[in-house]
């Protein structure tokens, strides 16, 4: 038997089994523990009173005494009264409560503002009022409006315990002043009698205008005015100012042949109007004249070692502010001079500057060897260099009035091998 007989669930306690008499057993005991019911509690009470709008507690899931739970509905609504249930947890020990929130719903301050204004930097901006169309004080932050950045301006009203009063914000955009702007920018060079841009109505940078005049005149320079539609940060306008320039002509100029080795002077060119640009290349480099230049055509040296004429076609372009004109062609030709080499077989060193000194004559040699000598048999003088020539001595001494027989050997540009031998006669 058990004493007591009955397990109360309102206080703790021991319970006693005895068995019956005659039974080999010994007696038991059963402890009881009985853990009394705890109410959940929290940091912000049973009740709250806020404004609407206002900020409003977080509903934890475990209480402050260590209560375990779920609430319904899980999140606390700043707009709309209502209450809000603790249910804890299977298991725990603590009972249901419940929290009641009270909303009241805020009156909002009045003003003859819009709350968000745009303007443009350094127009006008409002006064900042103390008291609301519906008679509410309170203070503003900033207190004035700046007119040259964009800022946020909040009215908070002055305390009110026994009501609930909301803020009001004025939200201004201050847009900066700008310039129109055009891809073809301010100034504008365009060739007579070409097509001319058209002038948009609408700049790259958003700007709305018209034109005056309204279309760019493809024969008479002249300053066109950009005036902005009203009602815009924008300046008042701009100007394009536009010329026209003339294509430019250029004077005909001969063609021209020379020899190998010729100096060609300046080509001086000239057309019109005044003060126009030359650009000019040359189809052919290796007449002495380089591919291209700027202005008149240089002097230079013709150059043709071969053994037929070349050509090069000088092609002349006149500009005038980047208005080129129709291109003039002419052509130099450079003609190979003889390839022979010639020793005269007479010459008078009597220093009478006249035929003193013995040359061989050639235009291309690139190595010379030419040795004379006297009846004798006799070496007496070696020519090297195209340059450098006999003056009719030997060892400084004057040789006599004769005839010298000499062996000649001559490497030209083009490849050939030139010997030869002959007489020469010295007279004085």
């Amino acid at each position: 038997t058990w004493n007591p007989t009955e397990i109360s669930k309102q206080a703790s306690g021991v319970y006693s089994f005895t068995p019956d008499a005659g039974v080999c057993a010994t007696a038991a005991t059963f402890t009881v523990t009985v853990n009394q019911n705890v109410l959940p509690t929290f940091e912000f009470g049973t009740t709250l009173i806020v404004c609407s709008d206002s900020t409003v507690p977080v509903l934890p899931t475990t209480s402050t005494n260590g209560i375990i739970g779920t609430w319904s509905p899980a999140i606390v609504d700043n707009q709309a009264s209502g209450t809000y249930t603790f249910t804890p947890a299977a298991g725990s020990c603590g009972t249901m409560t419940t929290f009641t929130v009270t909303v009241t719903q805020s009156i909002a301050p009045t003003f003859d503002l819009e709350p968000t204004l745009s303007i443009c930097t350094g127009g006008v901006v409002p006064t900042l009022p103390v008291t609301s169309t519906n008679n509410i004080d309170g203070t503003w932050e900033p207190a004035i409006v700046d007119n040259q950045a964009s800022g946020v301006y909040t009215f908070t009203p002055d305390a009110t315990p026994e009501q609930c009063i909301g803020k009001f914000t004025l939200t201004v955009t201050v847009n900066p002043i700008l310039e129109p702007a055009f891809d073809f920018g301010t100034t504008l060079s365009i060739c007579r009698g070409t097509a001319a841009p058209l002038l948009p109505t609408t700049s790259v940078n958003g700007i709305e205008g018209t034109w005056s005049p309204a279309e760019i005149s493809s024969q008479v320079s002249g300053t066109y005015t950009f005036t902005t539609t009203p009602g815009q940060c924008a300046t008042a306008g701009t100007t394009l100012a536009v010329t026209v320039n003339d294509i430019p002509t250029i004077n005909q100029v001969s063609d021209n042949t020379v020899n190998d080795g010729m100096t060609i002077p300046v080509t001086n060119l000239s057309g019109t109007p005044a003060n126009i640009v030359y650009n000019w290349t040359n189809s052919n480099p290796a007449i002495g004249l380089v591919a291209s230049g700027t202005g008149n055509v240089p002097s230079f040296t013709a150059t043709n070692q071969g053994n037929t004429p070349i050509s090069g076609t000088i092609t002349v372009t006149p500009m005038n502010n980047g208005c080129a004109g129709t291109p003039l062609n002419y052509q130099v030709t450079v003609n190979p001079l003889d390839k022979d080499v010639f020793v005269p077989n007479v010459f008078t060193p009597n220093a009478d500057g006249k035929n003193d000194v013995l040359y061989v004559y050639s235009n291309y040699v690139t190595q010379l060897e030419m040795r004379i000598f006297n009846q004798y048999g006799q070496e007496i003088h070696l020519i090297n260099n195209i340059t450098r020539g006999w003056d009719g001595t030997h060892r400084g001494k004057h040789q006599p009035v004769g005839v010298y027989v000499y062996t000649l050997r001559a490497v030209l540009t083009d490849g050939r091998i030139i010997k030869s031998k002959g007489s020469i006669t010295l007279l004085r």
